[in-house]
This record gives structure tokens, sequence and C-alpha cells, in this order.
């Protein structure tokens, strides 16, 4: 019952998560345009990386070790402030490592001097990583606290872009905007801790038994963020045009905009999965990521067909006409959107849990390696859509290396027992809305329109080919019935 609340928690978010894109996207796209929405992601992409060192592999690591003391506050008081204090400690480093970049990177980079001050305003981002402490509540399954959080953090910065946001001038006070509420939002949460923690105790704390586990949850945090990062970050150096990095962005946005109601199912799991094996109940834990693959499957299958179908004639009216190149970046992208998924669940769901660190490490870590090597050829010969190319690779390599060092462990065709109806039930709705768009004007109503065949075809679809996901969803409504 907490499993299936948590999941609708974080379901109401990235409901919110895909409202807010929808609002936003068009309108910086248009106000912003291509230069100025590059600068804004190709900067953040820079900072990013130092907030990988501020934030280290926190929240995962975090989040692991308050489940496994869920039920004994003394130790949970402890373990915060020893995991809290090595945050703090990341984040100075990064601090004193970012301000030395701008100022040497500025010296040796024109693009890099040129666009020293919006560094400067992205500087905000690390800080709102030092404090955030979301993983706290994420290791007590309470995903209410932090879900609140953020929706209102959202709401409000979606009102700001509006008010503060309106000429490509207006790009500085968008970057701080982003950077600023995040900080707000992340601070909001220390409140929730007054009157109910102690300072610690730094004679009693043990930090030292913190920083190998955490150090190892760093490295696929990093890997994971590079070639997230890297194709934002490599696109004006190569191509020469800062505005690349901006039409990958916004193709990146949509993506994740899909993949948030995918993943959320691992986020919530991760902590019911680590009781589950500190209890030695590995059955349980067997049986319950069978079933997560399978309901992933069911869900990214057909977001990565729709958005195959509908994205390069959407994003002409969604956008704009300027920005027909996101389009193609999309149809190259959706593949990660199952990828993604599956890695998540055998992630996040085993791996993770089952202190598997070394094997998870190494598939992100693999699959960062593969992009970095394809990205100089592909973004050379393709610009953006080689960027997509090689990060569907990368995606793809991740979960191969993870299914391979988990096969002793699990079944790797048990996995996907009954994946082939979602991929010709997904198939079929593919071609049917790709007819219906070849034949129909572009617009909002042709893609409301078209969005709603796809699912109507991909549900009788399921009915016919009797897909596991009906079985699941027709128990679980008789149980809540009963």
């Amino acid at each position: 019952m907490q499993v299936t609340k948590n999941y609708l928690y974080n379901a109401a978010y990235q409901l919110l998560n895909i409202i807010v894109p929808i609002l936003t996207l068009p309108y910086l796209a248009r106000v912003l345009g291509k230069e100025a929405v590059g600068i804004a992601s190709w900067t953040n992409s820079l900072v990013t990386y130092f907030l990988l060192i501020a934030s280290l592999g926190i929240v995962t690591y975090g989040s692991r070790e308050i489940a496994y003391v869920h039920d004994n506050e003394e130790k949970r008081q402890k373990k915060f402030w020893e995991i809290q204090i090595i945050h703090f400690i990341a984040g100075l480093v990064a601090l004193i490592l970012y301000v030395g970049f701008i100022y040497g990177g500025g010296a040796l980079n024109t693009r890099i001097h040129n666009n020293e001050l919006f560094l400067w305003y992205q500087i905000w981002v690390i800080f709102s990583g030092i404090f955030d402490i979301s993983w706290y509540f994420m290791g007590l399954e309470d995903f209410r606290k932090t879900v609140l959080r953020n929706m209102m953090i959202k709401i409000m910065m979606t009102v700001l872009i509006f008010i503060l946001v309106k000429q490509p001038g207006d790009v500085g006070a968008y970057i701080l905007l982003l950077a600023i509420s995040q900080v707000v939002g992340n601070l909001s949460m220390w409140l929730y801790l007054l009157g109910k923690f102690s300072w610690p105790k730094f004679s009693q704390l043990d930090l030292k038994g913190h920083w190998k586990p955490v150090f190892l949850m760093f490295l696929p945090t990093i890997a994971t963020q590079v070639y997230l990062q890297l194709n934002k970050t490599m696109l004006p150096f190569i191509t020469g045009a800062t505005a690349t990095s901006g039409v990958y962005d916004n193709a990146d946005k949509i993506i994740k905009v899909c993949l948030a109601l995918v993943t959320s199912v691992g986020l919530v799991m991760l902590p019911r999965m680590s009781a589950h094996f500190a209890a030695g109940e590995h059955d349980k834990m067997k049986a319950a990521i069978h079933s997560s693959m399978d309901f992933v499957s069911a869900i990214a299958i057909p977001i990565a067909a729709g958005i195959a179908a509908l994205g390069p004639t959407a994003m002409l009216w969604f956008l704009g006409k300027n920005w027909g190149d996101v389009g193609v970046a999309l149809v190259l992208l959706t593949p990660i959107i199952v990828f993604i998924g599956w890695s998540n669940v055998i992630g996040n769901q085993f791996l993770i849990p089952t202190q598997r660190l070394h094997d998870f490490t190494w598939s992100v870590t693999f699959g960062a390696i593969l992009n970095v090597i394809l990205n100089f050829p592909l973004i050379y010969l393709w610009g953006v859509a080689g960027a997509a190319i090689a990060t569907a690779l990368s995606e793809f390599a991740v979960i191969a290396y993870q299914l391979v060092v988990t096969r002793k462990d699990m079944s790797v065709l048990g996995h996907f027992t009954g994946i082939w109806r979602y991929l010709v039930a997904g198939t079929v709705m593919y071609f049917v809305v790709s007819q219906y768009v070849q034949s129909h004007s572009i617009g909002f109503t042709s893609t409301l329109v078209e969005g709603t065949l796809g699912f109507v075809t991909y549900v009788v679809m399921l009915v016919l080919l009797r897909a596991p996901i009906l079985t699941m969803l027709c128990k679980r409504v008789s149980f809540r019935v009963k």
C-alpha cells in the first residue's frame, strides 16, 4: 500500500513535470530564441559537472542507508549528520573547483570567456545541491514532503518565467530563476527537521565508514551524468554554434518528460527493495523486479512509439518552425525511453539495494566511455542528430551490460516474457498514427487526435494480445474494491 501511495505521489509530480514544459518550452523557444536557449543549456551542462562533485552519490546512497535504519530514530539521526557533513565538505570542494574553472577556462577559451557572467549565475546550482536532503525523506519512504516541495517550486518558477523572461536579453534572469528556485526549495526541506533533530555530537560521528561507499556511488552517478550532459557540452565546441546545445536540450527535455513517468517506479521501489534485501527476502525482490520490468515495458514502449510518430510534425507548431530539427533528434532519442526504463529497474531495484555497486558503476561507466568515443565522429558528421544516435547506443550498452552481469541471479528471459505483446502493440500503434499524420494538417488539434488514436490503438491491441499488464491492473482494482 505504501509503495502504491508513493508511486501516486510521484505520478502527480511527474504529471506536473509534463505540464510545466508544455507551458514553458514553447514560450521560451519563441521569446529567447535558439542562441539564448543554447547559452542557458550549455552553461548549465558545465556547472552540472561540479554539482556532481557537490552531490557525490548521496541521493541514492543516503536514501538506502536511511532505509536500513528506518525504525531506529537514534541511528537515523546519526547517519543523517554523518552523510550530510560529507555532503557539505564535497560542496565546498565543488565551489572552489568551479570558481577556478571560470577563471582558468575564461583565460584559455573564448567561448567560456564570452559567457563568464552566465557561468557565475549558474553557481547557485551548486548551492542547491549542497542543501538537498530529499534523500533522507526518500529513505523513510516519505515521498509526500519531497513531492509537495517540488510541486510548489515548479509552480512558482513557471509563474516567474512568464513574468520575468520577455526577450533574448533576459537569458540571465532565466538562468538565475532556475538556480535560485532550487536553492529555496531545498532549504525549505530543512524546516521539517526543526524540533525533531538535535545538533550532532561530532565526537560520536563516524565519517570514515561512509567515504568509500559514497565514492563508489559517486562513480556511476558521474558516469551517468557525463553522457547525459556531454552532448550539450560538446556540440557548441565541435559544430561552432551555441544554438545546437539548445536544440539538443529541448529534445532531451521532452524525452525526460516522458521518462519521468517510467523511472518513478525505480525511485519509489528503491527503499522497499533495500528493506527486502536487509531482511533476506530475495524471492520477493526477484518477483518485484519481473513485475517492474513488465510494467515499465508496458508504459515505455507506447510512449517511445508515440513520440517517434508525432514528434517531427508536433514540434513545428509546439516550438515554432525554426525548431524543426528538434523533431529529428526526438525520433532518434526515443529508444532511450525504453532502455533507461529497463536499466532503472535493474540498477535501482537490484544492483544498488544488493550493494552490487561495482557492477552498477561499470555499467554506466561503460555507457559513458562509449558515448564519449561515439560523440566525436557522430557529432562531427551529423551534429545534433549524431549526438542523439550516440546517446541511444550508449543507453543500450548500459542495459545490455546490466543484463549480462545479473544473468546468474535472475532469468534474463524472465524479464521479457510478455514484452513481445507490447512491442507488437507499439508497432501497430506507430504505423496507425504515422498514416494519420501524413494525411492531415499540422496543428494542436491534429496532434491531440493523433495521440488519442494512438492510445486507443495500443489499448485495443493489449486486450487482443492479453497482455500481462491488464491482469495485474485487474487484480489491483479487485483488491481495492474488496
